[in-house]
Protein backbone atom coordinates (compact mmCIF):
# COMPACT_ATOMS: atom_id res chain seq x y z
CA UNK A 1 0.00 0.00 0.00
CA UNK A 2 2.82 2.54 0.68
CA UNK A 3 4.22 2.06 -3.23
CA UNK A 4 0.62 3.43 -4.79
CA UNK A 5 -1.00 6.65 -5.27
CA UNK A 6 -4.06 8.25 -3.40
CA UNK A 7 -6.73 11.02 -3.74
CA UNK A 8 -8.63 12.86 -1.61
CA UNK A 9 -12.08 12.43 -4.12
CA UNK A 10 -14.28 9.68 -2.61
CA UNK A 11 -15.57 6.65 -5.79
CA UNK A 12 -17.62 4.04 -5.05
CA UNK A 13 -16.92 0.62 -6.48
CA UNK A 14 -20.21 -2.00 -6.24
CA UNK A 15 -19.29 -5.52 -6.57
CA UNK A 16 -21.74 -7.74 -8.72
CA UNK A 17 -22.91 -9.25 -5.21
CA UNK A 18 -23.56 -6.47 -2.89
CA UNK A 19 -22.98 -2.35 -3.33
CA UNK A 20 -20.75 -2.54 -0.16
CA UNK A 21 -17.46 -0.96 -1.77
CA UNK A 22 -15.73 2.39 -1.71
CA UNK A 23 -12.60 3.26 -3.04
CA UNK A 24 -10.38 6.77 -1.69
CA UNK A 25 -7.84 7.46 -4.24
CA UNK A 26 -5.20 10.25 -2.88
CA UNK A 27 -3.09 12.60 -4.74
CA UNK A 28 -1.81 14.27 -2.16
CA UNK A 29 1.77 13.07 -0.19
CA UNK A 30 2.87 12.54 3.12
CA UNK A 31 4.61 15.26 5.08
CA UNK A 32 8.06 13.64 4.09
CA UNK A 33 6.75 14.00 0.21
CA UNK A 34 6.19 10.46 -0.21
CA UNK A 35 2.99 9.18 -2.35
CA UNK A 36 -0.10 7.94 -0.01
CA UNK A 37 -0.97 4.96 -1.84
CA UNK A 38 -4.94 4.19 -1.94
CA UNK A 39 -7.37 2.45 0.45
CA UNK A 40 -9.95 -0.18 -1.03
CA UNK A 41 -12.28 -1.42 1.60
CA UNK A 42 -15.26 -3.73 1.40
CA UNK A 43 -18.36 -4.94 4.00
CA UNK A 44 -17.46 -8.37 3.46
CA UNK A 45 -18.62 -11.78 1.56
CA UNK A 46 -21.95 -12.95 1.89
CA UNK A 47 -25.76 -11.83 1.64
CA UNK A 48 -25.95 -7.89 1.90
CA UNK A 49 -29.37 -6.57 2.44
CA UNK A 50 -30.42 -3.55 -0.79
CA UNK A 51 -32.02 -2.08 2.29
CA UNK A 52 -29.11 -1.14 3.89
CA UNK A 53 -27.02 -0.69 0.97
CA UNK A 54 -26.51 3.06 2.51
CA UNK A 55 -25.39 2.11 5.27
CA UNK A 56 -22.41 -0.02 4.11
CA UNK A 57 -21.63 2.38 1.79
CA UNK A 58 -21.25 4.85 4.77
CA UNK A 59 -19.03 2.57 6.70
CA UNK A 60 -16.36 1.44 3.82
CA UNK A 61 -16.40 5.60 3.48
CA UNK A 62 -15.68 6.37 7.10
CA UNK A 63 -13.35 3.60 7.18
CA UNK A 64 -11.26 4.54 3.74
CA UNK A 65 -11.12 8.41 5.51
CA UNK A 66 -9.69 7.18 8.71
CA UNK A 67 -6.91 5.58 7.07
CA UNK A 68 -6.17 8.06 4.60
CA UNK A 69 -6.27 10.58 7.63
CA UNK A 70 -3.53 8.18 9.30
CA UNK A 71 -1.46 7.98 5.93
CA UNK A 72 -1.93 12.55 5.82
CA UNK A 73 -0.24 12.58 9.50
CA UNK A 74 2.79 10.17 8.33
CA UNK A 75 1.53 6.92 9.62
CA UNK A 76 2.51 4.05 7.91
CA UNK A 77 0.50 1.45 5.97
CA UNK A 78 -0.28 -1.10 9.19
CA UNK A 79 -1.29 2.24 11.10
CA UNK A 80 -3.91 2.93 8.03
CA UNK A 81 -4.82 -0.67 7.87
CA UNK A 82 -5.99 -1.27 11.23
CA UNK A 83 -7.69 2.49 11.84
CA UNK A 84 -9.77 1.24 8.71
CA UNK A 85 -10.44 -2.14 9.92
CA UNK A 86 -11.92 -0.75 13.63
CA UNK A 87 -13.92 1.35 12.07
CA UNK A 88 -15.68 -1.90 9.96
CA UNK A 89 -15.51 -3.40 13.54
CA UNK A 90 -17.04 -0.63 15.25
CA UNK A 91 -19.57 -0.60 12.90
CA UNK A 92 -23.45 -2.85 13.58
CA UNK A 93 -23.77 -2.96 9.68
CA UNK A 94 -20.97 -5.22 9.56
CA UNK A 95 -20.23 -9.16 10.57
CA UNK A 96 -16.99 -8.41 12.45
CA UNK A 97 -17.00 -6.72 15.82
CA UNK A 98 -19.91 -5.21 17.10
CA UNK A 99 -22.98 -6.79 15.05
CA UNK A 100 -21.24 -9.87 14.06
CA UNK A 101 -23.48 -12.75 13.77
CA UNK A 102 -23.71 -15.04 16.72
CA UNK A 103 -22.31 -18.87 17.00
CA UNK A 104 -24.91 -21.92 17.85
CA UNK A 105 -24.11 -21.12 21.57
CA UNK A 106 -25.13 -17.40 21.00
CA UNK A 107 -21.27 -15.89 21.58
CA UNK A 108 -19.21 -13.79 18.91
CA UNK A 109 -16.45 -15.90 17.48
CA UNK A 110 -14.00 -13.18 14.97
CA UNK A 111 -11.57 -13.78 12.68
CA UNK A 112 -8.66 -11.14 11.79
CA UNK A 113 -5.42 -10.85 10.30
CA UNK A 114 -3.20 -7.97 8.69
CA UNK A 115 0.13 -8.44 6.93
CA UNK A 116 3.38 -6.05 6.35
CA UNK A 117 3.90 -6.44 2.04
CA UNK A 118 7.71 -5.97 2.92
CA UNK A 119 8.57 -8.64 4.96
CA UNK A 120 5.53 -10.36 4.51
CA UNK A 121 5.37 -11.47 8.65
CA UNK A 122 1.74 -11.48 9.83
CA UNK A 123 -0.59 -11.53 12.64
CA UNK A 124 -3.49 -13.08 12.73
CA UNK A 125 -6.62 -14.93 15.25
CA UNK A 126 -9.54 -16.62 14.91
CA UNK A 127 -12.93 -17.71 16.79
CA UNK A 128 -11.91 -14.95 19.17
CA UNK A 129 -14.46 -13.82 21.83
CA UNK A 130 -14.27 -11.41 24.14
CA UNK A 131 -12.66 -8.06 22.45
CA UNK A 132 -14.15 -5.67 20.92
CA UNK A 133 -11.51 -5.13 17.82
CA UNK A 134 -9.75 -8.28 16.91
CA UNK A 135 -7.62 -6.56 14.69
CA UNK A 136 -6.13 -5.20 17.43
CA UNK A 137 -5.05 -8.65 18.47
CA UNK A 138 -3.58 -9.70 15.03
CA UNK A 139 -1.66 -6.13 14.72
CA UNK A 140 -0.31 -6.62 18.37
CA UNK A 141 1.01 -10.25 17.41
CA UNK A 142 2.06 -8.49 14.35
CA UNK A 143 4.26 -6.40 16.44
CA UNK A 144 5.82 -9.03 18.55
CA UNK A 145 6.63 -11.48 16.01
CA UNK A 146 8.91 -8.29 14.79
CA UNK A 147 10.36 -7.97 17.68
CA UNK A 148 12.72 -11.01 17.15
CA UNK A 149 12.58 -14.62 19.24
CA UNK A 150 11.75 -14.86 22.62
CA UNK A 151 13.75 -16.04 25.66
CA UNK A 152 15.39 -19.51 25.22
CA UNK A 153 15.40 -19.45 21.30
CA UNK A 154 11.29 -19.56 21.15
CA UNK A 155 9.51 -18.00 18.44
CA UNK A 156 6.97 -15.76 19.03
CA UNK A 157 3.46 -16.75 17.85
CA UNK A 158 1.93 -15.40 15.10
CA UNK A 159 -1.58 -16.95 14.73
CA UNK A 160 -3.51 -17.83 17.74
CA UNK A 161 -7.44 -19.12 18.71
CA UNK A 162 -10.06 -19.65 20.86
CA UNK A 163 -9.86 -18.81 24.26
CA UNK A 164 -5.59 -18.68 24.31
CA UNK A 165 -5.95 -16.24 21.63
CA UNK A 166 -8.44 -14.43 24.25
CA UNK A 167 -6.40 -14.56 27.25
CA UNK A 168 -2.62 -13.30 24.96
CA UNK A 169 -5.15 -10.22 24.48
CA UNK A 170 -5.75 -9.52 27.72
CA UNK A 171 -2.13 -10.14 28.99
CA UNK A 172 -0.75 -7.88 26.73
CA UNK A 173 -3.50 -4.85 27.41
CA UNK A 174 -5.72 -4.90 25.20
CA UNK A 175 -9.23 -5.01 26.86
CA UNK A 176 -12.06 -7.29 27.36
CA UNK A 177 -15.59 -7.10 26.35
CA UNK A 178 -18.36 -9.17 27.19
CA UNK A 179 -20.73 -11.06 24.08
CA UNK A 180 -23.37 -8.91 25.28
CA UNK A 181 -21.91 -4.93 24.70
CA UNK A 182 -21.07 -6.14 21.03
CA UNK A 183 -24.49 -7.95 20.59
CA UNK A 184 -26.97 -6.00 18.33
CA UNK A 185 -30.85 -6.37 18.45
CA UNK A 186 -30.55 -7.99 15.05
CA UNK A 187 -27.87 -10.29 15.75
CA UNK A 188 -29.73 -11.42 18.59
CA UNK A 189 -33.15 -11.43 16.72
CA UNK A 190 -31.35 -13.50 14.02
CA UNK A 191 -30.23 -16.29 16.37
CA UNK A 192 -33.25 -16.53 18.37
CA UNK A 193 -35.38 -17.40 15.13
CA UNK A 194 -32.29 -19.76 13.96
CA UNK A 195 -32.34 -21.17 17.63
CA UNK A 196 -35.97 -22.05 17.98
CA UNK A 197 -36.40 -23.28 14.08
CA UNK A 198 -33.99 -25.66 15.22
CA UNK A 199 -35.05 -27.09 18.37
CA UNK A 200 -38.37 -26.92 16.68
CA UNK A 201 -37.32 -29.20 14.22
CA UNK A 202 -35.15 -31.11 16.44
CA UNK A 203 -38.79 -31.82 18.72
CA UNK A 204 -40.58 -32.68 15.53
CA UNK A 205 -38.04 -35.46 15.53
CA UNK A 206 -38.15 -36.18 18.44
CA UNK A 207 -41.69 -36.59 18.33
CA UNK A 208 -42.22 -38.80 15.49
CA UNK A 209 -39.11 -41.33 16.88
CA UNK A 210 -41.39 -41.93 20.18
CA UNK A 211 -44.27 -42.08 17.92
CA UNK A 212 -42.63 -44.66 15.93
CA UNK A 213 -41.21 -46.35 19.25
CA UNK A 214 -44.48 -46.78 20.66
CA UNK A 215 -46.51 -48.05 17.75
CA UNK A 216 -43.83 -50.81 17.66
CA UNK A 217 -44.24 -51.40 20.93
CA UNK A 218 -47.48 -51.62 20.94
CA UNK A 219 -47.53 -53.42 17.79
CA UNK A 220 -45.38 -57.02 18.29
CA UNK A 221 -46.07 -58.58 15.14
CA UNK A 222 -45.65 -55.65 12.77
CA UNK A 223 -42.83 -56.15 10.12
CA UNK A 224 -40.35 -54.04 10.19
Amino acid sequence: MENLENSTDCKETASPLNNSGSLLNNTDSRPDGRAMGFVLVHAGAGYHSESKAKEYKHVCKRACQKAVDRLRAGGMALEAVTAALIELEDSPFTNAGTGSNLNLSGEIECDASIMDGKSLNYGAVGALSGIKNPVLVARRLLSETQKGKLSAGRIPPCFLVGKGAEQWAISHGIPACPTEKMTTMVAWCMWMNRTISRRKNHLDAHWKWNLFHNYVEYSPNIDI
